[in-house]
């Protein structure tokens, strides 16, 4: 009878103990439901078994309620978001600077003007005030290339310094992912809960996710294997830190810049994560928009040569020149942009400057007797508006107006195309982020039912316990 008694109080007690870890765990679940990327847990439980008997209940291990596909399709998502959100931030950098065609300060709006000026110099070609107007409005084309090139090469150093940060990221997290797995293991070997542990490994993979694409394996005794979605190993119990060289002053001219590199090698991108969305900005859809704008600048550098009788007999630079002369007889355009000048004979700032050359020709001094003459100006006319044989935005036969509208159009639809895509992205990874919390977050109206019922069943432990207690003491006080 004592024996049974004595079992009965065993099995209360060893009930009491694990129900009181159980409500330790739902309550820990409902204080941190709203913590990011805490996973639910459980305590998972066995039947105490002596000589073939069950004589009570037992705690085994702390579960997380984790889904790893989930988790993969979210850190898929947010890469594939990062990268849409960054070209969406460089672009609309340049294009704030580029402008619509429509607007005044835009480049088809300024050849427009000089296209004006010159209309209205061509009925008055002796007017002084005329040709300086027309200078000016040169003047203004010059700027306008300049400044674009300049915001190229600002944009394609603000994508290099996002690699370089991105890179700087990845490094520490992958050294915080390698301080937490030594942590982790332990705690493992001392018999510890490795759950917010295993949590912090989450939240670290999914922070790399968002820099360029991972995939995550188990690596038996490495423990957690981290590698690039092309292979590149990242960490396998040990870090393999990413290498980069960022470069403070890009122009047309600065050459080759950095790769990212691990263990010496350059490593390869999907379109996922913000560094591989640098990388395409800064070596690809920039330097496009770059040989569009030099080639354009090219064709109305030559354009205007050949609409100038004195220059082009002499092969000499017309109105517009390549730092004072002609673009180099290979055809190389790279950096016209940037380098496009106004002729000395005309440019205010050089000494011995004339606007009447605008109506005579660069290389024939205007005299009084030929001030009437407005064929020059119509041919300047017609070389802005006549088709050129090929034109900055790769299309053949459009002119020099058309094809500064087409450049400007083309660029400022890479942003509205990546904005465009950018919100799709977003709408997925949310809808990523919110099924992976379902199916790993805290249910608080679950938590606190769960909870209601490990109370019952502890206040129903503790009657067991102490009416087995009282019987007891009732035998004892028998003998």
């Amino acid at each position: 009878m004592a024996t049974s008694i004595q079992n009965v109080l065993y099995t209360s007690l060893t009930s009491l103990d694990v129900t009181q870890q159980q409500i330790n765990i739902l309550s820990n679940n409902i204080a941190n439901a709203n913590t990011p990327g805490y996973v639910q847990q459980s305590l998972q439980t066995a039947e105490q078994i002596s000589n073939g008997v069950g004589v009570g209940v037992q705690a085994e291990s702390i579960q997380r309620m984790t889904n790893a596909a989930a988790a993969a399709t979210a850190n898929q998502a947010n890469g594939t978001q990062a990268y849409s959100q960054e070209m969406v931030n460089v672009l609309t950098n340049y294009t704030n600077v580029l402008g619509q065609a429509s607007d005044s300060g835009s480049l088809p709006s300024m050849l427009s003007a000089l296209g004006s000026q010159l209309t209205t110099l061509s009925a008055t070609p002796g007017d002084t005030t005329a040709q300086e107007q027309v200078v000016s409005a040169a003047q203004g084309v010059v700027n306008t290339f300049h400044g674009l090139d300049s915001a190229i090469d600002s944009a394609r150093e603000q994508a290099d310094q996002g690699i370089a940060s991105g890179v700087a990221s990845v490094n520490t997290t992958l050294n915080q992912l390698a301080q937490n797995q030594t942590a982790m293991q332990t705690a493992q070997a001392s018999g510890g809960s490795i759950a917010s542990y295993q949590d912090t490994q989450d939240q670290l993979v999914a922070s790399l996710a968002k820099q360029l694409p991972v995939k995550v394996f188990q690596g038996g005794t490495t423990g957690l294997v981290v590698t690039t979605d092309q292979g590149t190993t990242l960490f396998d119990g040990q870090v393999h830190a990413l290498s980069f060289s960022a470069t403070p002053n890009i122009t047309s001219a600065t050459g080759s810049l950095s790769a990212v590199t691990v263990d010496n090698q350059p490593i390869q991108m999907s379109q996922s994560g913000s560094i591989a969305a640098d990388l395409q900005l800064r070596d690809v859809t920039l330097p496009g928009f770059a040989n569009q704008l030099d080639s354009l600048a090219g064709n109305l550098i030559t354009s205007f040569q050949a609409a100038d009788p004195t220059a082009s007999s002499s092969n000499q630079p017309g109105l517009f020149t390549d730092a004072g002369a002609m673009p180099p007889s290979s055809g190389s355009t790279t950096d016209l942009a940037g380098s496009i000048a106004l002729n000395a004979a005309v440019d205010p700032a050089k000494t011995g400057n004339n606007p009447a050359r605008i109506q005579s020709g660069m290389y024939v001094s205007p005299t009084s007797s030929t001030a009437s003459d407005n064929t020059t100006i119509l041919n300047l006319i017609n070389a802005l508006q006549q088709p050129s044989s090929t034109s900055g935005s790769g299309q053949p036969s459009t002119s020099i107006l058309d094809d500064a509208s087409q450049m400007a159009g083309s660029q400022q639809a890479q942003l509205s195309n990546w904005t465009s895509v950018n919100t799709g992205n977003t709408a997925q990874a949310q809808t990523a982020t919110t099924a992976l919390s379902n199916a790993t977050g805290v249910n608080i109206d679950d938590q606190l039912q769960q909870l209601m019922t490990l109370e019952h069943t502890y206040s129903a432990s503790a009657q067991v316990m102490q009416a087995a207690s009282s019987m007891l003491n009732q035998l004892i006080q028998a003998v």
